[in-house]
């Protein structure tokens, strides 16, 4: 089950030349997500900071299947595949609202520390 964790509008600062999102903003907008859903299991920066413990990507891996522009709406998703305990496994995707068309997939090993 896939659960749902953002809506970011494409500004004009991500795109490159070819007006398609960068390739770094991709992964900004899965760490601002992922950082949505760390906070509600407070497990983010504000929980960080008094526990002094955190999480850490391990591993990731970004695929790009279909171009997105600048004012293109995206949701993104996350799936949890597995974990111990001291690792999650997920897939986050992105998703363009109007076309439902999969932008990108990003794939993470998360360390609990």
């Amino acid at each position: 089950m896939s659960v749902h964790l953002a809506t970011r509008k494409i500004i004009k600062d991500w795109t490159d030349y070819n007006e398609h999102m960068n390739m770094a903003y991709y992964i900004l907008i899965f760490d601002e997500a992922w950082e949505t859903m760390l906070n509600k299991f407070e497990m983010g920066g504000a929980k960080a900071q008094v526990s002094k413990r955190s999480t850490m990507v391990v591993e990731t891996r970004t695929t790009y299947n279909n171009e997105v522009k600048e004012n293109e709406e995206v949701d993104i998703y996350c799936t949890f595949f597995d974990h111990d305990k001291k690792r999650l496994h997920l897939k986050c995707e992105m998703i363009e609202k109007k076309t439902k068309k999969t932008c990108s997939n990003n794939r993470k090993l998360v360390s609990l520390y």
